[in-house]
C-alpha cells in the first residue's frame, strides 16, 4: 500500500515532506486501530506548492490504479468560491483510502490514508468514514 500511495502522490507532484505524518501510523502498537493505516501528508512550501490541481491530479493518478470511487467528491468552499476543502473515498482490494484536499492561509495541504478494511473490522471500527 505505501509503495501505491508514494507512487500516486509522486506522479501527481505532491511533495512527501511530512514523513512523520506517516510515522504516528507506522509505528502504531500492532492491536490498535491505527496500525490498520497507512498514511501520507503533503503540505503546501514556497518551493513545492500544493494545491486543488494537485489534488485532482492525485485522485486521476490513484483511479489509474484502479481505484473505485463509490461516490461523488464532498467538496467544501470558501467564502470568495474558492475550494476550501474536498474528501474523496476510493476503494479497491479490501482497502479503503480517504484523500482530502485543505486549503490554509499558508497554501493547501493534501493528506491520504488508507485503510486495511478487514483490520479495521477485527478493531470493531468502520473502515469507511461516510457510511
Amino acid at each position: 500500500m505505501r509503495t501505491d500511495l508514494d507512487a500516486s502522490t509522486a506522479d501527481a507532484g505532491i511533495p512527501a515532506n511530512r514523513p512523520e505524518y506517516a510515522r504516528g501510523y507506522e509505528d502504531a502498537p500492532a492491536d490498535s486501530q491505527r496500525s490498520c493505516a497507512v498514511a501520507f501528508m503533503g503540505m503546501h512550501t514556497e518551493t513545492d506548492p500544493v494545491d486543488e490541481t494537485h489534488f485532482k491530479a492525485l485522485i486521476g493518478e490513484l483511479r489509474e490504479r484502479d481505484w473505485q470511487q463509490p461516490r461523488q467528491q464532498e467538496n467544501s468552499y470558501a467564502n470568495d468560491g474558492a475550494l476550501a476543502s474536498a474528501q474523496v473515498v476510493l476503494k479497491q482490494r479490501g482497502w479503503t483510502v480517504v484523500a482530502r484536499y485543505q486549503l490554509a492561509s499558508a497554501g493547501g495541504g493534501i493528506t491520504l490514508t488508507a485503510l486495511d478494511e478487514a483490520c479495521m473490522k477485527k478493531h470493531d471500527a468502520d473502515a469507511d468514514p461516510l457510511a
